[in-house]
C-alpha cells in the first residue's frame, strides 16, 4: 500500500500536530510507502488531492479539519477517483464529520485519537460512501444558505481566534450575525416536485445526521442512503432562530416549530436578494444553488455505515 498524506498545518492545536508525527509512523510501520505534502495556501488540499488520485495513489490521507477533508474529496472526485480511497486523521476544531462517521477524533489537546485514526485507516477496509454536489463542487458533510454561511465568513477571516478557543468565538460570531443578518426570499424545488418557499434564515443541506457539533439534523441519516437532509428555518426573527434551535437540539427526533425536514436526491434554491453558502464549513459563493447526492461514490476508510446504524452506535 502507499498513502499520499495532505497535512494542513494551521489545523488544531500544537499539541495535535506532534501526534500527526505518530499517526504517520503508525502507517510507515504497516509497511506502507507513504510521501506527506503540507498545504500552502487556500485550495491546495484540493490541488493535492487531484494529483494523488490522477497518479494512482492507493490512499489519500487528509489530516485536517473539516474543510480540508471536503477539500480533498472534491479533489478526489474531479480527478475520477474509482480505485484511490479516502482516509482521514481528524485535527481540526470540530471534527463533525469525523463524530458523525464513528472516526476517532482528539477530545482533548493531548487525545492520541491522531494515531487511533491511522490505526483505522490500515485495519478498516474502504466502504462506498455517497458525495454530495453543490453547483459542480463535491462535499463530504453539508451545504448551508444564509445565516450560517455569513457566519463561516467572518470566522474563516479571523482564523486565529477560531483556533485558541474554537466553540467560544463560534458562539459569539453566530450571535453577533444573527442579530444583524436580514433574511431573504428562498424558493426551494425538490426532487419530488415539492416546493417549499418564504422569508428563510438558513437552509442546510446535509449528507450527515450532525451539524455544527451539537445538531442531530437527521437521526437515522446515513452514508449509504442516498438521500440529502433538508433542513429549512423558516422563523425569520433571531428570536425564532435561537427557539428553534433549542428545541433542535433537545428534541433532534421530534417536531420541532420554526423548522421543515425533507429528504431529497437533488434540489435547486433561489434567494432575493442572492445568500452566501459554504460547503464543509469552506464559503463557498452565492446563490443560486443546485445540489445533488452521488450515491456511493467515493471509498473511505470508515466504520462500515450499515452496520453502525444497525446497532445504534452514536454519532456523537
Amino acid at each position: 500500500m502507499n498513502a499520499f498524506v495532505i497535512r494542513n498545518p494551521i489545523s488544531g492545536s500544537p499539541q495535535r500536530q506532534r501526534m500527526f508525527v505518530r499517526a504517520i509512523r503508525v502507517l510507515e510501520e504497516a509497511g506502507w510507502r507513504v510521501q506527506v505534502r503540507v498545504t500552502a495556501y487556500a485550495g491546495h488540499a484540493r490541488e493535492l488531492a487531484q494529483q494523488a488520485t490522477r497518479e494512482g495513489w492507493s490512499v489519500v490521507v487528509v489530516a485536517g479539519g473539516d474543510g480540508s477533508i471536503g477539500q480533498v474529496a472534491d479533489g478526489m472526485m474531479r480527478a475520477g477517483a474509482s480505485t484511490t480511497s479516502l482516509g482521514i486523521i481528524p485535527m481540526g476544531t470540530g471534527n463533525v464529520f469525523a463524530r458523525a462517521a464513528g472516526l476517532p477524533y482528539p477530545r482533548h489537546p493531548g487525545d492520541e485519537a491522531p494515531i487511533r485514526a491511522a490505526r483505522m485507516i490500515v485495519n478498516t477496509p474502504p466502504v462506498p460512501v455517497d458525495v454530495g454536489r453543490a453547483n459542480g463542487v463535491h462535499f463530504l458533510s453539508w451545504a448551508g444558505v444564509g445565516l450560517d454561511a455569513q457566519v463561516t465568513e467572518r470566522v474563516e477571516a479571523q482564523s486565529h481566534f477560531k483556533r485558541r478557543a474554537p466553540v467560544l468565538f463560534y458562539g459569539l460570531q453566530a450571535l453577533g450575525t444573527l442579530w444583524r443578518y436580514q433574511p431573504s426570499r428562498m424558493r426551494l424545488v425538490l426532487s419530488d416536485g415539492e416546493v417549499v418557499s418564504g422569508r428563510f434564515p438558513l437552509v442546510v443541506v446535509a449528507n450527515i445526521g450532525l451539524y455544527a457539533r451539537y445538531f442531530r439534523v437527521s437521526p437515522p441519516a446515513s452514508l449509504q442512503d442516498g438521500l440529502l437532509d433538508v433542513l429549512v428555518f423558516t422563523q425569520p426573527s433571531p428570536a425564532g432562530v435561537l427557539v428553534a434551535a433549542a428545541r433542535l437540539l433537545i428534541r433532534p427526533q421530534g417536531r420541532v416549530p420554526g423548522l421543515v425536514r425533507r429528504q431529497a436526491r437533488h434540489l435547486t434554491l433561489q434567494a432575493h436578494p442572492p445568500q452566501p453558502y459554504h460547503l464543509d464549513g469552506d464559503p463557498a459563493g452565492q446563490t443560486p444553488l443546485t445540489v445533488e447526492i452521488l450515491p456511493r461514490a467515493l471509498k473511505m476508510h470508515v466504520p462500515d455505515p450499515t452496520r453502525r446504524q444497525r446497532h445504534g452506535e452514536s454519532n456523537q
